[in-house]
């Protein structure tokens, strides 16, 4: 299924599955060959509905600071994803504070990607190369590079 890459490629992907809460936003998404509704705060014990070793790339889009148990929901993206895998989170400090969990809503974006590297770090499943990296749009140079729009930071790891 071809998709862009965002630098003018075309990918050429089996699979792009999605999973979230509203059904009406993932049935119109039509870069996904399918995709599932779960809330993944509904279960302490959550198990995504995939196959072990089941994707070679995760991609966790601006939802991390909802999720009350991160650490299962990181364990088990592990448990779907193939050895050499990547997981790729994406975060904001744009939220909804009725819903973002307390630990994010009185932190920095700095101390945002150390709890997401933190949550990779301690959920036994087996990840390493932790870094984040700033996708930020700026404009300007050196101390004064202000950011154009809203903030963007990716956290991504490879499991071993």
């Amino acid at each position: 299924r071809p998709s862009s890459s965002g630098n003018g490629q075309k990918l050429e992907l089996k699979r792009v599955a999605g999973l979230g809460m509203n059904a009406k936003e993932l049935e119109a998404n039509t870069s996904l060959t399918d995709w599932t509704v779960l809330d993944l705060n509904a279960d302490a014990n959550v198990k995504l509905p995939y196959d072990d070793e089941s994707f070679d790339v995760i991609v966790l889009q601006l939802s991390i600071d909802y999720l009350i148990h991160p650490l299962q929901v990181m364990k088990e993206a592990s448990r779907v994803l193939r050895k050499n895998g990547k997981i790729a989170i994406l975060i904001s400090n744009r939220l909804f504070l009725s819903k973002a969990v307390g630990l994010w809503t009185g932190s920095d974006d700095i101390d945002h990607a150390y709890t997401v590297g933190g949550y990779l770090r301690f959920s036994d499943g087996g990840f390493e190369d932790i870094k984040a990296e700033d996708l930020s749009t700026r404009k300007q140079k050196g101390k004064e590079r202000v950011i154009v729009g809203d903030p963007l930071y990716v956290v991504t790891a490879t499991k071993g």
